[in-house]
């Protein structure tokens, strides 16, 4: 099983937990340097994702190995961009919704013709 290596952002301790103390919750996401700890909202989140990505890993493991480094400080960022990505996305549905409209009156002209006929 996986260890995690954390730092804290408040002492800036060092600290290793393993990965299955955090699912089964025998251990708590706290700093042992300066007891700093997560709200248990987010505690209990974090170990349900911590879990759920133990059991992906676990499903692909008679294909795979997988070797995992991960830092935080990149998901930052990474969430940023995202952000960025997704107002852009919100603009393009508007123009969207102004075509459809357009489409709509032509087709009630195309009808007011053939009532004509």
């Amino acid at each position: 099983m996986a260890t995690f290596e954390f730092t804290c952002q408040k002492c800036e301790g060092n600290f290793e937990i393993d990965t299955q103390d955090l699912i089964d919750g025998s251990e708590e996401l706290e700093c042992p340097h300066c007891n700093a700890r997560l709200t248990k909202s987010a505690a209990e989140d974090f170990n349900a994702a911590v879990g759920e990505f133990v059991a992906q890993l676990a499903a692909i493991s008679k294909k795979f190995t997988a070797t995992v480094e991960f830092d935080s400080e990149s998901a930052s960022e990474s969430e940023e961009d995202d952000e960025d990505d997704d107002d852009d996305d919100d603009d393009d549905d508007d123009d969207d919704d102004g075509d459809d409209d357009d489409d709509d009156d032509d087709l009630d002209e195309d009808e007011d013709s053939e009532d004509e006929r």
